[in-house]
Formats: structure tokens, sequence, C-alpha cells
């Protein structure tokens, strides 16, 4: 029966002991996989306008603002966007009929708002006042609309910007402008892309800006 009792308590301990190595086990794999998850989930933002022109562009803007009859005023009524910039994540054309949508490489605010900084900014250094509100009693300002319908990095290699905009007065006639640019990365990754986004903006906005003078 002693024989007996020390094979039980053996055995019990052995179980025991097995029981808490596979625990540890678990354990250190469970650790080990949150590390993985953690290094494939790490998320990098983006600004798609600059934040030190930004910053020069609020003094030049002030500047401009107490000298409104030596500058153009022009208002911003609206901004349309094809859908597949609506999302957070950068996006890239891998073929002629694909695109991807980055998990892991995002705007850091809504693509709309950071296009409207882009374009506040470069318009403001072509001498146009760019109004935020209609609440401007001054002059009538050229109304201006965008619509874009392609913004995109290409397998290519370099960045397209397609669509039109219209520009506008209390005049009956409006401006139509078609519009189609393009840009080539310097070098490969999302950085690049979103310097040769900033350069498509700024020859956008000057094609903008003469249209809006010619008004």
């Amino acid at each position: 029966m002693k024989g007996q009792n020390k094979i039980k308590m053996t055995t019990g301990l052995l179980s025991k002991t097995r029981h808490n190595t596979f625990a540890l086990v678990i354990v250190s794999l469970f650790f080990a996989l949150s590390g993985c998850t953690s290094t494939q989930t790490s998320l990098s933002y983006y600004l798609l306008h600059s934040a030190v022109s930004s910053t020069q562009s609020e003094g030049s803007f002030k500047s401009s603002a107490d000298s409104l009859e030596k500058s153009t005023p022009l208002l911003i009524t609206s901004i349309t966007l094809p859908d597949y910039l609506k999302h957070r994540g950068l996006v890239y054309q891998v073929s002629d009929t694909n695109l991807h949508i980055s998990t892991t490489h995002l705007w850091a605010e809504p693509f709309e708002e950071g296009l409207r900084k882009t374009l506040r900014d470069q318009l403001t250094n072509d001498n146009l006042v760019v109004l935020t509100n209609r609440d401007y009693q001054g002059e009538s300002a050229v109304e201006l609309s965008i619509h874009i319908s392609d913004f995109v990095s290409t397998f290519n290699g370099n960045v397209v910007l397609k669509g039109h905009f219209i520009v506008s007065t209390q005049q009956p006639e409006k401006g139509r402008y078609p519009f189609f640019i393009e840009t080539t990365l310097e070098e490969d990754g999302f950085s690049a892309s979103v310097i040769a986004m900033r350069r498509a903006l700024a020859v956008l906005s000057t094609e903008i800006a003469e249209s809006a003078r010619a008004k």
C-alpha cells in the first residue's frame, strides 16, 4: 500500500509539473505572439500639407488680408473626391485595375482637410487670399469648386492628379478648367508619394491662381 501511495504521489507530482510546464509554454507563446502582433501593426501617419509652410503662410495670409485690394479673394466652395480618397489609409495603384489601401500607413487627418490646407498655403503664395467662410464683406470673391476624379500613386512610379475645377464670380458665365498632372516619385515609399502629391497640388494651385486672376 505504501508503494502504491508513493506511485500515486509521484504520478500526481509529475502531472502537476507537466501542467505547470504546459501553462508556462502557453504564457510564453502568448507574449511572443503579442510582440509579433505589435510589430506588425505599427502605424505611420502622414500630413498632406507641410506644417512648416502652413506656419509661414499664416503670416503671409494676415499680411495679405490687410491689403485685399492688392490680392484676389478666393472662396473654395466645394471639393469632390473619389471614394477611395475618403479612407484614412494611403492609396497605391498596384495595376491597371487594382488599388491597395494601406491599413498601416494612414493620413493624420481627413484627406479633404489636408487638401484644403495644402491649397490654401500654395494659393496664398500665389498672392490669393483664400477665404474660409462667406462672412467676407468686401468686394466679391472668386468662387472655386474642385472635382478630383483621380489622385493616386501608380505602379509606374508617378502620381496622377486628374479632374477639373470651376471658377466663377457674380457674372453668369463660369469657367470650367480640366487638369491632368503627373509628378515623378523620387524614390519608393509612402513618404516619397506624399511629397510627389504636394508637387502635383503646387502645379494645380498655379493653374487655379491664373484662372482666378483672369476673372
